[in-house]
């Protein structure tokens, strides 16, 4: 009888796993523990779920990043689910916040995972147990947090087979050092602290950033101040949340884009950001492509550069006493506000550096998850990536391989192949975008944990079975619901919801359901592009046969 044999039969005692953080990452992972027969238990420091989706007008104690009244979720709503719980159709394609977080209730709900979150509990020390060396095993030292109707705050130490840390890496607001800034009489903030537009009323701000909160903040405070400047160090290249027709861009991200060339990725992907707005015409160039450059997601920020209320600027060389100079000799006086978009620095501080360094480039992490130097593979760490593309089904698929990996199911390769790995990822990142980086493309990513998991679905495979769905696989939008097609925890509705996810983001905005008939000659349009895409594919075998 094997070791996962006497867990399910009871005559060994489930594994327990802590599980730090109850935001996106640790609902996510509280689920997969349970799918996996292990023992999660939760710690929340604050008294809401939800993490950096939970709105309050100041930042609460030791909390990394925020959001803002006016934020609205820069990723459609099916690529902002789980895989098996999708958004209800009476949500718009894009999410304000608020329905975000009530989201991330009603799945906590669902699956009855409250009952495994202790909130107001904050992790201060994790370490090696005593026997690490041959169990694993963590220890964990907790406190509760103090509040006015709870003074007793002493210390429980507890003893845990796995641990997984999900408390992100937005966690330290990043301002870099610029000579004079000490000196300059204005206010400074970072975007963490943003919370309105309404305090920069007539004032000259500048926004210094160059992705998506640079851009939210900086098109939304001009509508208030006089101006805004905002400054980009290797320009950005600019997306709007809709493509042609209205449709979402992100229902570009499919498996077949994917394997196109890079060449031709980087070429397709330019013209669609300057058929948006020209770059170079409104100063956001830059020396990179937009695969590995910056990239901002927002649908205003272009109006606001056209009428002159965002103007661009270079990099800031030094600050005055009233004003700013840049690299290209440039210069802004009587500058009343900076806001600082730039960022966070990786900060899990219950952690031993020796476990998980503070500096990036020092972080070994296995496929972005687990320390790599580690003799056992007990501690993961969730969502400490960035991503391009939608985060959700990133953390999704890395709690669950996580899970997976703990209850014995999937081990990971012997130390001297991650070490591979992590030298070949570093080189990869050095030669793409000249240092180490945190930075994942979301689809490709997925796919090589989706390996691992075998949760991967194939076109040839899912073909014979069902050509409908094979083809909303591979040719439409890569939508998290795949991953439950296929291999462990599928989900009996995963077909059936694939098949029905795009009119399902549109469902908000029709005027009615869609008509069957629709539907109907959606399929045969469908088939007919798969037909002639397979006899293409024919055609070139049969070609490089006679050859």
């Amino acid at each position: 009888m094997t070791s996962s044999d006497k867990r399910r039969g009871g005559m060994e005692s489930t594994r327990k796993v802590a599980i730090i953080g109850a935001g996106v990452s640790g609902l996510a992972c509280i689920k997969a523990c349970l799918e996996e027969g292990l023992e999660p238990v939760c710690f929340e420091q604050h008294d809401e779920l939800g993490g950096v989706w939970y709105y309050t007008d100041e930042p609460r104690p030791n909390q990394g990043a925020t959001i803002y009244k006016s934020l609205v979720s820069n990723r459609t709503k099916e690529m902002m689910s789980f895989s098996d719980f999708p958004q209800p159709k009476e949500a718009p394609p894009f999410l304000p916040y608020t329905q975000v977080h009530s989201y991330l209730q009603e799945f906590a709900d669902k699956f009855e995972l409250m009952k495994f979150i202790q909130f107001g509990v904050q992790v201060q020390h994790i370490w090696r147990a005593d026997d690490y060396v041959t169990s694993g095993k963590w220890m964990v030292r907790t406190a509760p947090v103090a509040t006015d109707n709870n003074k007793n705050t002493s210390p429980q130490t507890s003893l845990f087979d796995s641990v997984m840390v999900c408390s992100g890496h937005f966690s330290k607001p990043f301002v870099p050092k610029v000579p004079g800034l000490e000196e300059f009489t204005g206010v400074v903030q970072h975007s963490r602290d943003y919370n309105g537009a309404e305090s920069f009323k007539g004032r000259k701000v500048m926004v210094v950033g160059g992705a998506n909160s640079a851009g939210d903040v900086a098109a939304e405070v001009a509508q208030v101040a006089s101006v805004v400047y905002l400054s980009v160090r290797d320009g950005t290249w600019l997306f709007p949340r809709l493509a042609g027709g209205g449709k979402p861009r992100d229902f570009c991200i499919q498996r077949a884009r994917q394997n196109l060339p890079e060449w031709l990725k980087r070429i397709l992907l330019r013209r669609q950001c300057n058929a948006f707005l020209d770059h170079e015409n409104y100063g956001l160039e830059g020396c990179k492509d937009p695969i590995y450059g910056s990239t901002m997601i927002n649908d205003e920020i272009a109006f606001r550069l056209a009428t002159g209320k965002v103007v661009t600027r270079t990099v800031v060389e030094r600050f005055t006493r009233t004003g700013a100079v840049f690299t290209d000799g440039s210069k802004i006086d009587q500058l009343d506000a900076v806001i600082f978009a730039t960022g966070y620095n990786v900060a899990i501080p219950f952690l031993e550096s020796d476990i998980l360094p503070r500096d990036v480039g020092d972080l070994e992490l296995y496929k972005m998850m687990f320390p790599a130097r580690l003799p056992h593979s007990t501690l993961a760490v969730i969502g400490c990536v960035g991503t391009i593309g939608p985060i959700f089904p990133v953390l999704e698929i890395q709690s669950r391989w996580a899970a997976r990996v703990f209850s014995g199911h999937c081990p990971l390769p012997d130390p001297q192949s991650m070490q591979e790995w992590l030298r070949s990822n570093r080189e990869k990142c050095k030669s793409k975008i000249g240092r180490v980086s945190l930075m994942v493309c979301t689809l490709p990513y997925c796919e090589d944990i989706a390996q691992e998991l075998g949760v991967r679905p194939s076109f040839w495979q899912l073909l014979p079975r069902d050509p409908y769905l094979a083809y909303l696989v591979y040719f439409g939008p890569a939508f998290p619901t795949h991953y439950r097609l296929v291999g462990p925890h599928r989900w009996a509705g995963a077909a059936r919801h694939v098949k029905m996810a795009v009119n399902n983001t549109y469902s908000a905005t029709r005027k009615s359901a869609q008509k069957p008939e629709d539907c109907l000659s959606a399929k045969v349009t469908i088939v007919k592009v798969m037909f002639t895409s397979l006899c293409v594919i024919a055609l070139g075998i049969v070609i490089g046969i006679s050859y």
